[in-house]
């Protein structure tokens, strides 16, 4: 926990905790580009309304994924994991740490986000205590199911700039994930794909928490498919927490002093 703490407090003092803030500034971008939504029954959704809840739920998979999948690439590459094998229940406190201040920030950064849309929508916010209640829950969903599916990549891939290839892969899946305009529109197979990943039902379990009953009837089948949301988000939140702890382990044996000095030596011949 200390180690969180300490990472949490760089942050703050650092540049880190300003480029986790892209969220909020992106939002303020989207509410001015967004279309419009319009239900059969006449029902309508400003643009900017519709993409709230999902881009709210987006922006913590993109902050717990690629937070900690960049610190963990990071630090493999300057030897700081190597540090921790020679400290008593090191790597534990390491993913303790880790984990804290992973849901510490992106937290923060909910909540800013949360206040700009709510300055710029105005009433637009859960109406009743239960659903403010179901949208903290989903965000801590989120987080349980991004931070460790961003560990696995991070034991995974081999440097930071291959980092690169799964976070376009998300803002890939941001298009066509029901973000800024519903699935139902687009093709079959698109909606498949979209439906394989956290990111659409993150958003549609935002979206039944942020929204009027009435905009369920812009969603597939008229629903908010809560139980199929659970199910696909919980699928993925296991997978990552059975998968991490062992890849983890396997890399921190495979991190030693000379792979340390070699990744060095690629960074400063490559120049990045």
């Amino acid at each position: 926990m200390r180690q969180g703490l300490i990472d949490l407090r760089n942050s703050m003092t650092g540049g880190t905790m300003v480029s986790l803030m892209t969220i909020p500034v992106m939002l303020i971008v989207v509410f001015f580009l967004a279309p419009g939504q319009e239900t059969d029954s006449g029902f309508t959704l400003t643009g900017m309304g519709y993409s709230f809840p999902g881009l709210l739920g987006f922006g913590l998979v993109i902050g717990g994924f690629a937070g900690v999948a960049g610190e963990i690439l990071a630090e493999k590459e300057d030897g700081s994991l190597v540090r921790m094998k020679a400290v008593p229940r090191g790597i534990t406190g390491y993913v303790v740490g880790k984990t804290f201040y992973q849901c510490v920030a992106n937290m923060l950064c909910f909540l800013v986000s949360l206040a700009v849309g709510a300055l710029a929508l105005g009433g637009l916010v859960p109406s009743e205590p239960l659903r403010w209640l179901a949208a903290f829950g989903w965000c801590a969903l989120g987080l349980v199911c991004s931070i460790p599916i961003g560990a696995v990549i991070g034991c995974l891939i081999s440097s930071s700039v291959a980092l690169v290839i799964p976070i376009v892969f998300l803002y890939g899946l941001m298009i066509i994930s029901g973000i800024f305009s519903p699935v139902v529109g687009m093709a079959g197979w698109v909606q498949a794909i979209a439906k394989a990943f956290p990111v659409y039902w993150l958003g549609l379990g935002m979206r039944s928490a942020f929204l009027p009953g009435q905009a369920v009837a812009l969603e597939a089948g008229e629903s908010w498919h809560t139980l199929e949301s659970l199910a696909v988000l919980g699928a993925w939140a296991v997978a990552g927490l059975v998968l991490a702890p062992i890849l983890m382990r396997k890399m921190i044996r495979g991190v030693s002093g000379s792979s340390v000095a070699a990744a060095r030596e690629r960074f400063l011949a490559r120049g990045y």
